[in-house]
């Protein structure tokens, strides 16, 4: 293969939304400023007004967080950046996904660090730190509890149910272990992966603390900054934005109405993302979350027998800032209240519900980031590339249908360069001209080329099964390799970032790893692709 990367516009996973807003302006209402690094220094401007009070309180409560940390790396210079008025932020996020769960969220952080170098060597009288956002407070444990190699699905229990995954402790991490070391028992760096893990898992700690901790092991070279927004000083300082959600129901009419917008404007009904609830709130009682449903003037909290009047609730607000959690829509303003955030690293469905929110934004005064759509990433080792470039397979064959992606391989091993496709289309086109010249002559005979035309391309259709078929037994050995590397890239039928876990290759990779991946991302451009490990 060639080609190593390709536009992500280019490929079938992306959605007609993502489409549209890689592709043009036609969104340009809908977000601040494409991920161009020349566009960074109008974010810049914007977001020096940020105030240094919160830059103390973001070093602080951070500085705090990090005090159980022994080994802090250059993360320490990163954390004392934070107070200075010339430093802005990088962000992505994710859920607590056990051993970071599938390959795409170390994507994530690796594209968020490589923005924050690439702004570093063209603004360098400016520091930028990349942030990770754990997501400490969703509640769906089933979500992240387990994580997978080729070969098995290791998972965890917790030590209760329903509560909030960051203050979760799980149980049965040793017979995750022992999986570890018998699933790896062969590779160079099992030892590795196996220490990431038991350095990072406890059982008498928090799934947050222990998220923290491992993802600081991997990344603590890079500089990154981890923060656990699920803390009391943080949502003080964002209580007036969580009253006017309580009071205003803000965030449900804002979006309503940018969905509408959207959908007006590309005159096709959207699916969007999320939808926005009347109240988009949780409340956490005993460290549960339960969403907090307005109706008729009452405040219910679902799930539970509390409900509240408005004063009432307003008064728990400000009383215990602490027990009110955003949910998916109203994290990302938070994340930016606390940020002197420049971009958002997201992936596709991310990116969809950011571009929901930009009213939201401006009603809150608060400057909306640039949307970064990551980088996929899809990792072959040099016998199963030189075995596709052998085979002329094109990255965008390996991202198609297994279908189409074997039709592409039978045709490139057809000798003479014969083109079943280039054949057809030609043929298409010259009954096209007869057809054409047919009209001019007799318009009673379109019948009679449309009906011959049909006749021929069936004929056609059953030579080029014939040829496909004859010509795949020719190759048999080759198409069943092939075959065995496009499920690489789909195990079980999903896109491999989507599925594997980083254990599967750092176990014979190492920390080179993450150097690898590191080293292939376009920080700048919207891309798919393929690293040599």
């Amino acid at each position: 293969m060639k080609e190593k990367n390709i536009n992500i516009e280019q490929a079938p996973i992306a959605s007609k939304l993502i489409k549209i807003f890689l592709s043009g302006n036609k969104l340009k209402n809908f977000y601040s400023f494409k991920n161009d690094i020349k566009n960074y220094d109008k974010l810049i401007k914007q977001r020096s007004s940020f105030s240094q009070k919160k830059r103390l309180l973001l070093h602080n409560v951070i500085e705090e967080q990090y005090k159980n940390i022994d080994d802090l790396g250059s993360v320490s210079e990163s954390i004392n950046d934070l107070r200075k008025p010339n430093t802005f932020t990088i962000t992505t996020g994710h859920q607590l996904s056990l051993n970071t769960g599938p390959l795409y969220y170390i994507y994530k952080i690796l594209h968020c660090i490589k923005i924050s170098k690439g702004l570093k060597e063209k603004y360098s009288k400016y520091n930028f730190i990349p942030i990770f956002w754990m997501a400490s407070e969703d509640h769906d444990f089933n979500e992240i509890k387990s994580f997978q190699t080729k070969n098995r699905k290791y998972e965890i229990d917790a030590n209760k149910s329903g509560l909030c995954t960051g203050r979760t402790k799980p149980l049965n991490l040793s017979k995750i272990i022992d999986e570890l070391d018998d699933n790896f028992k062969n590779k160079p760096f099992k030892d590795e992966v196996i220490t990431l893990f038991k350095s990072a898992y406890d059982n008498e700690r928090s799934l947050a603390e222990s998220t923290k901790r491992l993802v600081h092991s991997i990344f603590k070279d890079y500089g990154l900054v981890i923060i656990d927004a699920d803390n009391y000083d943080f949502k003080s300082s964002f209580k007036h934005i969580l009253e006017d959600e309580i009071s205003n129901l803000s965030c449900h009419n804002h979006v309503l109405n940018t969905n509408k917008k959207i959908s007006n404007l590309l005159k096709e009904k959207i699916k969007f993302q999320v939808n926005p609830r009347k109240l988009n709130l949780f409340l956490i009682e005993n460290d549960k979350r339960y969403r907090i449903e307005y109706s008729k003037g009452e405040y219910n909290i679902l799930g539970t027998e509390l409900s509240f009047k408005k004063a009432e609730i307003l008064k728990l607000l400000n009383n215990n800032p602490e027990m009110f959690s955003p949910n998916v829509l109203m994290r990302p303003v938070y994340q930016e209240f606390l940020l002197p955030n420049l971009s958002y690293v997201g992936g596709k469905a991310e990116i969809a519900y950011w571009l929901q929110l930009k009213s939201l934004f401006q009603h809150h005064q608060i400057p909306f980031p640039i949307l970064t759509l990551r980088n996929s990433v899809l990792l072959l080792n040099k016998r199963d590339l030189d075995l596709l470039n052998k085979n002329k397979i094109k990255l965008i064959d390996l991202l198609s249908s297994k279908d189409i992606f074997i039709k592409n391989l039978v045709n490139n091993n057809i000798q003479n360069n014969f083109d079943l496709d280039t054949n057809k289309s030609e043929f298409e086109s010259a009954f096209k001209k007869l057809l054409k010249a047919t009209l001019d002559i007799d318009k009673s005979l379109e019948s009679l080329v449309k009906s011959a035309q049909s006749k021929q391309l069936k004929i056609f259709d059953s030579i080029e099964k014939k040829i496909i078929k004859s010509h795949k037994r020719k190759i048999s050995e080759n198409i069943n390799s092939c075959e065995k590397i496009y499920d690489k890239v789909y195990a079980d039928g999903i896109f491999q970032e989507r599925r594997l876990n980083y254990s599967e290759f750092y176990s014979y990779i190492g920390k080179n790893m993450i150097k690898l991946i590191y080293e292939s991302i376009h920080p700048f451009d919207n891309k798919i692709i393929v690293v040599e490990i």
